[in-house]
């Protein structure tokens, strides 16, 4: 019997096309880019030039074919072959043709399709690419698991890139036999299971990327067979067994080792001391314990080395100062015992070095700085260091941040700090320092915190004229130096940007210089326990800010200033313990900002409000009343759980956290408090009313505007004419009934959460807090938020039947409004995602909760629902109740209340972009059937009809979108609102994605002519 041949499986491809070539003539090249381009979607039109008229019309005597000049093709130079497609970052989605792999396969050598939205399984296509040497996928929305057929590639493919994706599963093995493999990059999906021991067998590896997955057992120890590794990234996975295998010590060529935030336990293996060409170290934040090998003074070519947040104990090894070239040495929040070796102060190219939270002692090397001149930031902070402040820490003068509060360090303060230019941060506080304080820190233009409080600073050299006229400065703290001694500058309040000035428990005396209009920025000022003479200023007035003025226990005399009433965000007031005469101004009687008011132990005049304790209420107490000395107990310990909360106030003013301390942005913390009546106000800006002019405005005029689960919004015209939305919460029955109830309580926390969020956000597109009062029982709140006069996106896009459409909403009819307000949306969300720490989830994203300027420029809004991303084990937020709304919640709530808060905006996120599109509701049974929403109708109508089959009727009759270019902008639109919209959370790009495809498919017309058009058709 006659043998049979058997094409192969990519030839079958090809018959067909065989056919028309033979009878049309075409390049095989050409077919195959004509094959590939009709296979995608190209919203920006990044292959227009891809057509065959292009090719047919280029002149027959060219030196190379027409397609190798198109963009992203790149071709032989011997025989003009393609050998090269760069189709990155262009906004494609879609799928790889088969019958272009097929065509393909004999010449491509290079692939890269990053950057784009493609989505769905690994294109099974790819894999017909027998020759590809580079193949990059990354940064796309591909899921499902990898394939492992990609073996089969194992004759020349060398790099391997799918960096930020969407797959899930194991890692596979059959990965292990691309044997000419220089380049793994897997990290950024959701691979799960332990990493494959046969990557041990890919010789030729330089580079291998596997962090942040959700990766877990052991490290295998046949990665140390990769001899010519240069790059390990194994971490920010969710929990290796075991720890770092010996094995690893082989690696003789790596350069960079990163297995960070991998739970990693055990001790740290010598062998990595034999890392010759190491330069950079990162295993923070695990379990690490035992002592730091001193072979690691070995590794002489290494920059960085970042130990921190283990559970390493024993000395830091002397070796460590013979790593000439290190940069960076974090060994922080360890429990590090023993000294500082000297010879970490003969780092010639040290830049940070971090060793706060351990049990170190005796004294910091004394050649730190002068040795070490790039020294940048150093902060050997909550240890049990003694001896002086190195005196040439800023020999280099690059010094930014110096932290070495609550440690045992004496001597003075170097007087070279004091001309440090670099300086920014000063924290010394808590330490035995004594001698006086150098002048000259005024002079410095980037010092902005100083905190030299509870040590031994004396020699009666006072506090340095010239610091209090620091230009930059905006926190200084000298309390608890009793021998520092001298006056107030006469020119205290110089510094323009001072916000908080604490001296007490100073020794000062002399009288309190007059304000003279020098305190604009003053929140705090804490004066107590000195032996201040004279009378209190009378221009204390002009502090319109003061929060906090504490001037207890001196020898200060006169009447209290009338102006001090007038006050419109003071809060605690304690003048107690002076010689003080005459009556207390009456307005304090009626103040509902004061928390804390204690004028006892004066000579006040009988006249004086009784003595009583609490909140809002006025304490005084003559020095001849001898029985009072019960209500001065009481007093003083209502001043210690006062001094406590201004504590706290005064960390919030914080820019950043310092090692060991406990600091950081409170949303409410450093707001102004202001009102008279039973409400208090917090406000985040200057506000031209009190907290009883907006309860009075909503209770007298204030206008109904809309009504969610939370509560009601009212528009209220304040007195001096500004329009604000003023936002009621519910309070419920079994709240004002039983307030110790467990719902009480939990309500309370969510309003917390609520405003202590939007007073740290900062957006163009976020809706603007003003401020929110509550009332003295805390049993209601109002949200003060800034007007938008044009309602919300549910107005816009539903208005109700019969009503005359406005000249706004006419407007949102035309296409580039709608995009506008689309892009603004993402804008605000991809902000709340990937710029704030931590992350933010609104979970409530729908058209109601999208405000409108007056230029209808979006801003999201409506944070009850919202919660703060832990990304870890708390990634996926467990609630006990739903939050979201009926037609917009992501479809995994039917199966579990456990879900992902970001993935969960950008479904809702998708619902709203169709309802932009088609200008459908969310849910409308008649038109979309029983249980199906616009999410449903949507595809059944793109599957039939294709994208034509949806668009808005009201836009297409007052003729937007009726131009081609704003019907394809339209469809890119409607396939991100699809893509958002997939039930696979995973599937799910991210709001930064979301972003960057609809600006992409920006209105191409945004011409003078159509704006022209615009204005002939909108009313006025």
């Amino acid at each position: 019997m006659a043998a049979t041949t058997q094409l192969p499986f990519p030839f079958l491809l090809l018959l067909p096309l065989l056919t028309i070539t033979a009878a049309s003539s075409a390049p095989l090249p050409l077919l195959a880019l004509l094959a590939l381009k009709s296979s995608l979607h190209d919203p920006a039109g990044a292959l227009t030039p891809w057509t065959y008229a292009s090719a047919a019309s280029t002149s027959p005597i060219a030196r190379s074919p027409p397609w190798c000049s198109w963009p992203g093709v790149s071709c032989s130079t011997a025989d003009a072959a393609i050998v090269g497609i760069d189709l990155s970052r262009r906004n494609l989605s879609g799928s790889f043709s088969p019958t272009a792999a097929a065509l393909l396969s004999p010449t491509l050598t290079s692939l890269n399709l990053s950057g784009n939205a493609f989505s769905g399984e690994f294109p099974p296509a790819l894999l017909l690419l027998r020759r590809l040497v580079t193949l990059d996928v990354s940064h796309n929305f591909f899921n499902g698991t990898f394939p492992d057929g990609i073996a089969r590639l194992g004759d020349s493919l060398a790099v391997v890139d799918a960096y930020s994706n969407c797959f899930v599963g194991p890692i596979p093995r059959g990965l292990g036999q691309l044997r000419q493999l220089e380049r793994l990059n897997l990290g950024g999906s959701f691979f799960n299971g332990s990493i494959p021991p046969e990557f041990g067998k890919l010789r030729s590896l330089r580079f291998l990327h596997l962090a942040g997955n959700s990766l877990s057992g052991r490290l295998p120890p046949e990665l140390g067979e990769l001899a010519l590794l240069e790059r390990l990234e194994l971490g920010y996975n969710s929990g290796y067994d075991g720890g770092i295998p010996p094995e690893f010590g082989g690696l003789k060529q790596l350069q960079y080792l990163d297995i960070a935030q991998g739970n990693l336990s055990g001790a740290l293996p010598p062998e990595l001391g034999g890392l010759g060409r190491l330069e950079a170290l990162f295993l923070f934040k695990n379990r690490l314990a035992g002592a730091i090998p001193p072979a690691l003074s070995r590794l002489q070519a290494l920059r960085v080395l970042d130990l921190s947040d283990n559970r390493l104990t024993g000395p830091i090894p002397a070796g460590l100062g013979d790593l000439t070239n290190l940069t960076t040495l974090n060994l922080m929040s360890n429990s590090l015992s023993g000294s500082i070796p000297a010879t970490i102060g003969e780092l010639a190219n040290l830049e940070v070095l971090q060793l706060w939270n351990n049990s170190l002692t005796g004294a910091l090397p004394a050649s730190l700085g002068s040795a070490s001149r790039r020294l940048v930031r150093l902060d050997a902070s909550t240890n049990s260091l003694s001896g002086p402040i190195p005196a040439e820490l800023c020999a280099g003068g690059r010094l930014v941040r110096l932290i070495l509060f609550a440690n045992r360090l004496e001597s003075s303060i170097p007087s070279s700090l004091a001309s440090c230019a670099s300086l920014w941060r000063v924290r010394l506080e808590s330490n035995r320092l004594s001698g006086s304080i150098p002048a000259g820190f005024g002079k410095l233009k980037n010092l902005t915190y100083m905190d030299l409080s509870s040590n031994n600073l004396s020699h009666g050299g006072g506090i340095p004229p010239d610091l209090l006229a620091c230009r930059s400065l905006e926190f200084l703290n000298v309390s608890s130096n009793p021998e520092l001694g001298g006056e107030i500058p006469e020119h205290a309040w110089r510094a323009p940007r001072l916000q908080v000035f604490s001296a007490s428990g100073c020794g000062l005396h002399g009288e309190i210089p007059a304000f003279s209009g020098g305190c604009a920025n003053l929140y705090g000022i804490e004066l107590g326990w000195n032996s201040l003479s004279g009378a209190i200023p009378g221009d204390v007035g002009g502090c319109r800010r003061l929060v906090s003025l504490r001037l207890q226990h001196n020898r200060l005399e006169g009447e209290i200033p009338a102006s001090l009433e007038s006050l419109p965000s003071v809060t605690d007031v304690d003048l107690s313990y002076n010689l003080l005469v005459g009556d207390v101004p009456p307005g304090f009687a009626n103040s509902t900002t004061l928390e804390t008011f204690d004028v006892s132990f004066n000579n006040l005049s009988s006249k004086a409000a009784p003595p009583v304790v609490g909140p809002g209420e006025i304490a005084t107490t003559t020095r001849r009343t001898a029985a009072m000395w019960v209500s001065a107990v009481a007093v003083a310990l209502a001043g210690l759980a006062v001094l406590a909360l201004t504590a706290r106030w005064l960390r919030c003013l914080e820019e950043e956290e310092d090692g060991g301390g406990s600091s950081g942005a409170s949303g409410g913390g450093g707001g102004d408090k202001q009102g008279v009546g039973p409400w208090r106000m917090t406000a985040f800006q200057k506000l031209g009313f009190t907290a009883e002019d907006v309860a009075r405005c909503v209770e007298v005029g204030g206008v109904v505007v809309g009504a969610g689960s939370s509560g009601t919004v009212y528009r209220a015209k304040m007195p001096n004419g500004d329009v604000i939305a003023v936002k009621k919460l519910w309070q419920s029955h079994k709240d004002s009934a039983s307030p110790e109830s467990h719902e009480a309580p939990t309500k309370k926390k969510r309003v917390v959460a609520e405003v202590e969020m939007l007073g740290q956000l900062r957006h163009r597109n976020i809706v603007r807090l003003l401020g929110w009062c509550t009332n003295a029982e805390g049993t209601s709140t109002m949200l003060l938020y800034e007007y938008m006069p044009n309602g919300s996106l549910h107005d816009l896009l539903h208005p109700e039947n019969g009503r005359k459409k406005t000249s706004k909403e006419a407007a949102a009819e035309w296409w580039e409004t709608r995009h506008r307000i689309a892009v603004g949306v993402a804008q605000g969300l991809s902000y709340l995602h990937h710029d704030c720490v931590p992350a933010v989830a609104h979970r409530d994203v729908k058209p109601s909760n999208i405000l409108l300027d007056a230029d209808l420029e979006a801003r999201v809004a409506d944070f009850g629902a919202a919660k703060a991303l832990l990304h870890g084990d708390g990634a996926a937020m467990a609630m006990s109740t739903v939050a979201g709304s009926y037609g917009y919640m992501a479809p995994e709530y039917a199966r579990t209340l456990r879900v992902d808060g970001e993935k969960s905006d950008v479904y809702s996120f998708g619902v709203v972009l169709l309802e932009i599109v088609t200008g459908r509701r969310a849910v409308e049974p008649d038109e979309f059937g029983e249980g199906c929403g616009i999410v449903d109708w949507a595809r059944r109508k793109v599957a039939a009809a294709g994208t034509g089959g949806v668009w808005s009727e009201v836009m297409m009759e007052q003729g937007s979108g009726g131009g081609e270019g704003e019907r394809e902008e339209m469809a890119a639109v409607l396939r991100v609102a699809l893509l958002c919209t997939s039930r696979c959370p995973r599937e799910r790009p991210s709001m930064r994605d979301v972003l960057a495809m609809l600006q992409q498919a920006r209105p191409a017309r945004n011409s003078a002519a159509a704006k022209a058009k615009a204005a002939e058709q909108v009313p006025a």
